[in-house]
């Protein structure tokens, strides 16, 4: 019998993951198909037809087939929370990112 996860769990599997995708040691395939059997338990039936998408689709993104549009992979992605965006390739760059969003985050935390 699989365990099931605690919510605290999945976040840190799903925060794991989308850490190895930044620094890119999986493609966004990859991290499709490890969300959703990993951090969801589900089938590329079931976690289709949650997205709404064929499974034919699900398929050929977690493929990383290069014909997906970008459509396809915000809507592949969204039932997990995420959305598919630009980020800059320099490590410095996507750190100072990181601290300005942190610090702007907390400067609405704090009126």
């Amino acid at each position: 019998m699989k365990k099931t996860m605690t919510p605290f769990e999945r976040e840190a599997m799903l925060l794991d993951l989308l850490q190895q995708f930044i620094e890119e040691k999986l493609t966004h395939g990859q991290l499709l198909m490890q969300l959703r059997k990993k951090v969801l338990g589900f089938s590329q039936d079931r976690y289709a037809s949650l997205a709404g998408i064929s499974r034919r689709t699900l398929s050929d993104v977690e493929q990383d087939k290069e014909s997906i549009t970008l459509t396809t992979l915000n809507r592949a992605f969204k039932p997990l929370g995420l959305k598919l965006g630009l980020l800059p390739r320099q490590t410095h760059m996507m750190q100072v990112l990181l601290t300005n969003l942190i610090q702007h985050g907390e400067s609405h935390d704090h009126p």
